[in-house]
């Protein structure tokens, strides 16, 4: 599965929403999205779910979560997270 990388840690209510948004409508079948960002994004997640994507998310530190997209239904995200992250 190839990762696609998008860092909005710091950025400003809304464009941290429509970029990750605009990153799932670009993600195909066989890529998942590794987002870095400052809080836990729950609206992001509700509209993950209704785009059909599942995902795992990973606080590393205060103010650091990660949080992985992907699509299909195959391999285990929480691990392929974690070595996103290095942990």
């Amino acid at each position: 599965m190839r990762i696609v990388e998008l860092d909005v840690r710091g950025l400003s209510h809304p464009e941290p929403l429509e970029r990750a948004v605009a990153a799932f409508d670009a993600l195909a079948e066989d890529e998942a999205l590794h987002l870095r960002i400052h809080r836990m994004p729950i609206p992001l997640l509700q509209i993950a779910e209704g785009r059909g994507l599942r995902y795992e998310a990973l606080e590393v530190g205060e103010g650091d979560f990660h949080l992985l997209f992907a699509r299909d239904e195959g391999g285990d995200l929480q691990a392929l997270l974690r070595e996103c992250c290095g942990v």
